[in-house]
């Protein structure tokens, strides 16, 4: 009889499992947002620095010269912060992979634990089958034997 420990302690693992395979996807999707984001900004930020070429070619003072150029600045602190927290993401998908990846070999490890288990029963009751059928067997030989 297979160990009922076995088939609890598989189940947790199995739900272990399930919780590491839905955060690595919670990391995958966080970094696609982060990504989206980090790509909106550097869109805005080109499209800004456009639209300052655009305007300097008409002339700009110095004051509107000033301004574009601080805000470039925030836009470049803002679009190396969304950088940082795409590599941030990065890194936590990867982590998140690797727990998740050993989290299942540890299951399948007991899950064939068991499954040998149940082999190794099968073939037990399969053998006792046989060993019972050619102990009919020998019975009725002996019974025909004796008949005659």
């Amino acid at each position: 009889m297979i160990n009922k420990q076995l088939y609890l302690v598989v189940e947790m693992e199995q739900r272990k499992e399930d919780r590491m395979a839905a955060d690595y996807g919670k990391a995958k999707n966080d970094l696609a947002e982060h990504e989206i984001r980090s790509q909106a900004l550097q869109e805005h930020k080109k499209q800004y620095m456009q639209d300052v070429l655009d305007q300097g070619k008409k002339g700009l003072g110095i004051q509107q010269m000033n301004r574009f150029h601080v805000f470039i600045g925030k836009l470049d602190q803002a679009c190396s912060v969304q950088s940082n927290k795409v590599q941030t993401a990065k890194k936590v998908v990867e982590q998140r992979r690797a727990l998740w990846l050993n989290q299942q070999r540890k299951r399948k490890a007991i899950q064939s634990v068991i499954d040998k288990q149940k082999q190794a029963e099968q073939l037990a009751e399969q053998r006792a089958e046989q060993k019972m059928f050619d102990e009919f067997a020998m019975q009725q030989y002996f019974r025909k034997t004796q008949a005659n």
